[in-house]
């Protein structure tokens, strides 16, 4: 026997050979670059709701205690305006983060079925929302109505995949027409009892904003310890 062949191939066993590699990486390559996501969103997350939250506890320092400020309210039946939300912005937050008012074109924001939502009309600066970013990627888009303020945050703005629950959440509400503190959505209705954490996954996974995406997403991801679970919704 010639011993070169034992170190040698033929043409079709290295094809065999790299189309079973191809088989093996292409069934591989989504579940690591999925965890590779999950990591990079997670960290991410947890340092937009140390940077919001803070603020707002130096706003508080500075302008004393949130249920004094000056909520921007309007009579029965109109809306808060962008001019509005800005003011309010400017006044209690701006100061206190590093994100700076910037310009952005419109675009679509997918739910966790891949159908787009309705949610970039009420982040649109042409809207009711003001539009933010900072050095490091992120965009936040304030926008409120005649009940609370919402800091909705795209962790890498414009760049895909710009999905409800994986790139897109609302991190904190700010209530005026309750106890007039900084809250994230829906938490304490999975912990007062009158939501379970299965009706947040499903909210979650819901193509309507109204049904509480995307808050519950991240809601879930608060709730679960500030991490995604197996079964998060994760598309």
């Amino acid at each position: 026997m010639n011993k070169n062949r034992l170190f040698a191939f033929t043409m079709a066993e290295v094809l065999i050979t790299l189309s079973i590699l191809g088989v093996v990486i292409a069934m591989t390559l989504p579940s690591v670059v999925g965890k590779y996501q999950k990591i990079v969103a997670t960290t991410q997350l947890k340092k937009i709701y140390n940077v919001i939250y803070n603020a707002y506890l130096m706003s508080v320092e500075t302008n004393g205690e949130s249920q004094g400020w000056m909520f921007p309210m309007t009579p029965e039946g109109t809306t808060v305006n962008k001019e509005q939300v800005e003011f309010f912005y400017n006044l209690y937050f701006a100061p206190f983060l590093n994100f700076k008012s910037s310009s952005y074109e419109r675009y679509k924001v997918y739910n966790f079925n891949g159908d787009d939502t309705k949610i970039e009309r009420q982040q649109t600066i042409a809207d009711n929302g003001y539009f933010v970013r900072n050095p490091d990627g992120m965009c936040m888009i304030m926008w409120a109505n005649n009940q609370y303020f919402v800091f909705t945050v795209d962790l890498n703005c414009e760049k895909a995949p710009n999905i409800v629950g994986k790139d897109v959440f609302d991190v904190f509400e700010l209530y005026w027409q309750g106890n007039k503190t900084l809250v994230v959505p829906w938490l304490s209705a999975i912990n007062n009892g009158n939501r379970t954490r299965a009706d947040i996954i499903e909210s979650c996974k819901s193509h309507t904003y109204i049904s509480g995406v995307p808050g519950t997403c991240f809601t879930l991801f608060v709730y679960d310890g500030m991490e995604f679970k197996k079964d998060y919704p994760w598309r």
